[in-house]
């Protein structure tokens, strides 16, 4: 009996042992809690809704922002993108350059020595006394020949008859 008189006393104070002990309104103050979330005056709901509304606003502009900073993105790297294929380019065609170079000095020295083969194999004697002999070529006397200023060419081309010598 000392047991039920102990929890008597304990019941009378508002508190309970055990693990399931109940809570002390808590029923009464969740109306409370309510009516206050309920009541909501016209410059609160304003202030709420601009407060939303400038939440909106700066999510559109960080949209803004970020498709900006996409687009500039992507501009430097088309930018890089074209660099780096214009300096494929050249370093390509620097090296076509270089190869055209090498035969241009193989082919100057294969038409050197052909020139010197040919130029050693003209029997200039043999076509002397063939215009001679056979001919019938002879030299130009001192009256005959005509002198005069060609300027810088290497070669003279005649769109008129020569003067004649007096």
């Amino acid at each position: 009996m000392a047991r039920n008189t102990r929890n008597v006393s304990t019941h009378r104070a508002g508190y309970v042992n055990g693990s399931a002990a109940r809570k002390l309104n808590t029923a009464q103050a969740a109306p409370q809690v309510e009516k206050r979330r309920r009541i909501e005056t016209e410059e609160e709901r304003r202030e709420r809704l601009l407060k939303e509304q400038n939440i909106r606003r700066a999510n559109h502009m960080n949209f803004v922002y970020t498709l900006a900073v996409i687009g500039v993105t992507l501009v430097i790297f088309g930018i890089c993108c074209q660099y780096l294929q214009s300096q494929a380019t050249a370093k390509a065609k620097a090296a076509q350059v270089a190869s055209l170079q090498s035969q241009l000095t193989e082919l100057t020295t294969a038409n050197d020595e052909l020139e010197v083969r040919i130029n050693a194999g003209i029997d200039y004697e043999a076509i002397y006394n063939s215009a001679i002999n056979d001919l019938g070529m002879v030299h130009p006397k001192k009256s005959q020949v005509i002198t005069f200023d060609a300027g810088e060419s290497e070669y003279v081309k005649q769109f008129s008859e020569i003067p004649k010598a007096e």
